[in-house]
């Protein structure tokens, strides 16, 4: 009787490790499947960085206006002023597994009369379920600002970043600090 159940003890492991060792290859095929390039689109807010340029930059617009009474285009007429304020980014990302991506983005940056575009490198760190991921980011890179004569290094920190996750796009939102949208929505597509 003990050499029975000893054999059928062995069988069985035998056959568990089977079964697992199956399991590991059917998980290693999804990873076949996983879309490493992402190419994406956002709008938002504009950024702290013009936030607070432009506000100083109206200020003192305002000063000089109610002082000569006359605003920088020369007339009298406060109507025709630029009040845009927003950020649109667009950018690529490489991803080496399903947490840790490499990329780059180019972003312009729009309040009133200052305006930034900056390209900047960029790593991504996201981890979450299947289809709903948080995410953080890092970049850093170039940016020209209006007004000055040679480009200044500039950095940005995505501190939350919500997905949608989907098998060829998904949909983001997210929060960064200081030079893209303080809160910016937008769309990928992978390949």
């Amino acid at each position: 009787m003990k050499k029975i159940l000893i054999a059928l003890m062995l069988l069985g492991a035998i056959c568990a490790n089977t079964f697992a060792q199956e399991y590991d290859v059917v998980d290693a095929g999804e990873e076949i499947n996983f879309k490493h390039n992402e190419v994406y689109l956002a709008a938002g807010m504009p950024s702290f960085v013009s936030l607070y340029a432009g506000m100083f930059i109206a200020i003192f617009k305002g000063i000089g206006e109610s002082a000569g009474g006359q605003n920088s285009s020369g007339s009298s007429d406060s109507s025709s002023k630029n009040t845009a304020a927003f950020s649109i980014n667009g950018g690529y990302n490489y991803y080496f597994n399903k947490y840790v991506g490499l990329g780059g983005f180019v972003n312009l940056d729009k309040f009133d009369d200052f305006t930034i575009t900056s390209i900047q490198a960029k790593a991504t760190v996201q981890y979450g379920w299947e289809h709903f991921k948080f995410y953080q980011a890092v970049s850093g890179g170039i940016a020209m600002m209006s007004g000055a004569e040679k480009p200044n290094f500039i950095f940005d920190v995505t501190y939350l970043g919500l997905k949608l996750d989907f098998e060829q796009w998904n949909v983001f939102v997210d929060a960064s600090i200081p030079s893209t949208g303080i809160i910016k929505a937008g769309a990928s597509f992978k390949f």
